[in-house]
């Protein structure tokens, strides 16, 4: 590949390894760039990809991201891109919301005890 750089990342086990490499296939990385190799004195693994300068330091955030991290940045993503969708309906849950937080405002007649018209007495 002209114009590359490489993104490496060093993992204690197979499995840590292969989740880098699912991560980085996950998010676009095509999976004839990256490369899986075990050190020579059979203690970890390494994982190398092969990208353009500028996705360099996505590629080393995906590598060394932590699972749960991982899943709750794929969350977090997912959910902007259902708001940017459908903004109509993220509009419609802030209405509700705000409906919601109205009703649950305390009245200043009923919370103050002041006697209404069915107490007062009659002349």
């Amino acid at each position: 590949m002209p114009n590359t750089s490489i993104a490496t990342g060093s993992f204690a086990s197979r499995k840590e390894a292969n989740q880098a490499v699912q991560r980085l296939v996950s998010a676009g990385f095509a999976r004839n760039s990256i490369e899986l190799h075990g050190h020579d004195d059979d203690e970890g693994y390494e994982v190398a990809i092969h990208t353009r300068q500028e996705n360099i330091k996505r590629a080393e955030r995906l590598i060394h991201a932590s699972v749960p991290l991982y899943a709750v940045r794929q969350t977090a993503s997912g959910v902007v891109q259902t708001a940017t969708s459908y903004p109509f309906l993220l509009l419609g849950a802030g209405v509700l919301a705000g409906f919601l937080i109205y009703s649950l405002i305390p009245r200043e007649g009923s919370a103050s005890g002041a006697a209404g018209p069915r107490n007062r007495r009659r002349r």
